[in-house]
């Protein structure tokens, strides 16, 4: 079996963009909001304590400790240190997360850990939803009866971690979403980011070449990108959002192997593809608007025919939003 599909690398760049940890306490959450969220001491942090704590802590990943053993010393450690030296545990936690990632991965493929995990997933029932089967369920955990993967995929989901189904096969990726518990610890700029990297955690864009999500989906995290690369110029994380502003926004204009936007046989674009991009349109005062007004424009000429005069203007399109959002810097 290959223990690396297209489907897994493309979800691995979507998702590293750095800066994330979490907490031992980690609890269900909705949409919406986070669970569980650690709150903040009052206790006067001391200065040399502060300077103790990140040494130990630079000891720690220095000494090629798992990621779940990280995260025990982050949750006990976060409040007596300043939000500076937090966002640091947070960055070298999340550069530990994505070294393991092959190694959890290679882990994964030994033995029959793959067949008992599938087992105790919804990927058989057809009847299941894409969340069903997507991501195996962490509250099945004590059911898998192999020790050594037990004790493996609790380590993984300590981690802040989730085991997702990619070509019928688990592989680990980031858990955006459960980094959420240091929001009280971080500032605006980090949480925001660490939101925008939730999308694609909780929700792939892309699965199997084909788009998982609706094109007015897409639409919104395009602009939600666009907003954080304008808001924060400055951001440590800038140039990897931009390049997810980059991916987005070639997947929302192409659509992808799997997910045409235009009809086979007629290639006349699909209605709800146009629905979107007018919807986009008329978004006032963005980058992505207003390419995708001239878009519009192009297919319209086109008479919504798709084709290669079509779609050799993505590319200079393309070129000229990312121009665009670097001078406005």
């Amino acid at each position: 079996m290959n223990k690396k599909p297209i489907a897994f690398i493309f979800i691995i760049i979507l998702l590293f963009t750095s800066l994330v940890g979490c907490g031992e306490k980690d609890v269900e959450k909705s949409k919406d909001e986070t669970v569980g969220r650690l709150e903040p001491k009052t206790d006067t942090i001391v200065e040399n304590d502060e300077e103790k704590i990140m040494k130990e802590f630079e000891t720690m990943v220095k000494s090629d400790n798992e990621p779940f053993t990280l995260v025990k010393f982050i949750d006990k450690n976060i409040g007596n240190v300043n939000m500076e030296y937090t966002i640091e545990m947070i960055r070298e936690l999340e550069e530990v997360q994505e070294e393991y990632i092959d190694r959890y991965t290679d882990q994964l493929f030994m033995e029959e850990h793959q067949m008992e995990l599938l087992t105790l997933s919804e990927v058989h029932n057809s009847k299941a939803k894409i969340e069903d089967y997507l991501f195996f369920d962490k509250t099945k955990t004590e059911e898998i009866k192999n020790e050594s993967l037990k004790e493996l995929v609790k380590n993984i989901v300590q981690g802040k971690y989730k085991l997702i189904n990619m070509e019928g096969a688990f592989y680990p990726i980031i858990d955006y979403e459960a980094l959420k518990v240091y929001n009280n610890y971080l500032s605006d700029e980090i949480k925001e980011y660490i939101d925008l990297k939730s999308m694609d955690s909780n929700m792939p864009t892309i699965l199997d070449a084909g788009l998982v999500i609706s094109f007015d989906q897409l639409a919104e995290r395009l602009i939600k990108t666009e907003n954080y690369i304008n808001k924060y110029p400055d951001s440590i994380k800038y140039e990897e959002i931009l390049r997810l502003y980059g991916v987005y926004l070639k997947f929302y204009l192409e659509g992808s192997d799997n997910t045409l936007i235009y009809d086979y046989e007629t290639k006349e674009i699909k209605d709800e593809v146009l629905s979107s991009y007018k919807k986009t349109k008329n978004i006032n005062e963005t980058v992505t608007s207003r390419v995708v007004s001239k878009y519009i424009d192009i297919i319209d000429e086109n008479q919504n025919i798709i084709d290669e005069n079509v779609l050799s203007k993505v590319p200079e399109l393309h070129s000229e939003a990312i121009a665009t959002l670097e001078e406005q810097k």
